[in-house]
């Protein structure tokens, strides 16, 4: 049940209710869950959200799980400079959550790259992880993955990692399903040679294949040090294709390259992954934002089950803004490691026990949907969804069933 807004505002002050800083010492009935986010730069307006989400979760509860005390510790994994995350501070803050003896869970992160450095640490310690986000298909299957994947992400060789959104397999679905209903049957495939976004094009380039779309071709592109694709752009132009689908950034290469895709062919189809779901990246698009479409996890808020209008309401009420999927990312985050630490009872303080819980997770009613966890770690939520360019800023535009 949500709880009124005056008490939710109680439980985050932390009158008696959630701790939010500092991590608790005691053992035994003293629990800490740990969240790790970037809350500075491009992305530090949606780890907001999910910050408050799981925040909110929390307080649903009174920070309390049977005869557990649970404190919540708010992590920043990004440079105060540069507002990007960092390796270093991810596995500093990934460490301190490991040797945390009252730390009982771990949410994050947020950035694929980011999971893979402290994932590691937080198997090493026997410790659930579950992020909001993280879609790279190395982190739960070795499907088009690097080298020793995932299993170099599990040191105990026990799998404790879940995430909500649906990975880059179910992504490659919604692709080539967009491009089905966009009439594509020609799509150029573009990678920023990012090995965290290089399997997520192989995925799309083999999904459409197999859907009887051809691919025009596939290559790897630097988007990170020039701002000029002649060359590229005129393969492009030549392939015939209807379409391009690129999985990267959002760095200034990648605008320039969009550009330049654009005013060679303006009919030409601009499909990007969900990295790109970002108005830093769609203000910069001009023209081209007109034939741009964005697969992203995060659907229409009239898209979610009636509890998410309860949580989004007192999220308004508490935090004195507007939120959309990204708080319920963070919102069912908190609440499945919570309800996976109440359904262990007397051995909710234990590691593995709250581990093995949360993958016995089956048909979960949430404010995301119904789903369960499977083996490998991956969620059954069966909806992705696309972004149009409006006024220069992402607007949803339809949901794909991916399931």
């Amino acid at each position: 049940m949500v709880l009124a807004p005056a008490a939710l505002c109680f439980a985050l002050a932390g009158c008696g209710g959630v701790g939010v800083s500092g991590a608790a010492t005691a053992v035994g009935s003293q629990l800490t869950i740990y969240s790790s986010l970037p809350l500075q730069g491009p992305s530090g307006a949606i780890s907001q959200q999910i910050v408050n989400g799981e925040k909110l979760a929390l307080a649903d509860v009174g920070g309390r799980v049977g005869s557990f005390k649970v404190s919540y510790v708010s992590e920043d994994d990004s440079n105060p400079k540069s507002g990007q995350w960092t390796p270093g501070l991810t596995a500093s803050n990934a460490k301190t959550a490991a040797d945390d003896t009252t730390t009982i869970a771990y949410l994050g992160d947020y950035s694929s790259a980011a999971t893979a450095v402290s994932l590691p640490l937080i198997n090493a310690a026997g410790i659930l992880q579950v992020s909001p986000a993280s879609p790279y298909v190395g982190l739960t299957s070795s499907r088009d993955a690097g080298q020793d994947e995932p299993e170099r992400f599990y040191p105990t060789g026990r799998r404790t990692f879940g995430r909500l959104q649906p990975g880059d397999p179910a992504q490659a679905t919604a692709q080539v399903k967009l491009m089905a209903q966009l009439g594509v049957r020609r799509v150029y495939v573009l990678n920023d040679q990012d090995p965290f976004e290089v399997p997520l094009a192989q995925i799309v380039a083999g999904d459409a294949e197999r859907s009887g779309i051809a691919v025009a071709g596939d290559d790897g592109l630097d988007v990170s040090g020039g701002t000029m694709f002649t060359g590229e752009v005129e393969k492009i132009s030549k392939s015939g294709a209807q379409a391009v689908f690129f999985a990267g950034g959002t760095e200034a290469g990648t605008v320039a390259l969009w550009r330049e895709l654009h005013s060679a062919d303006p009919s030409l189809l601009l499909l990007g992954s969900s990295t790109m779901a970002s108005s830093s990246f769609t203000s910069q698009l001009g023209a081209a934002g007109a034939s741009t479409y964005i697969t992203t996890p995060v659907l229409a808020v009239s898209l979610y089950p009636p509890p998410a209008a309860r949580v989004l309401d007192d999220y308004r009420r508490v935090f004195g803004g507007e939120a959309g999927g990204y708080a319920l990312y963070g919102y069912e985050a908190m609440s499945v490691v919570l309800d996976s630490i109440a359904t262990a009872g007397s051995h909710g303080n234990d590691r593995q026990s709250v581990i093995d819980r949360f993958f016995a997770v089956r048909n979960r009613n949430s404010v995301l949907g119904r789903y369960s966890i499977e083996a490998d770690g991956e969620t059954t939520l069966g909806r992705y969804g696309v972004e149009r360019v409006v006024n220069g800023q992402p607007a949803f535009y339809r949901s794909i069933n991916v399931g």
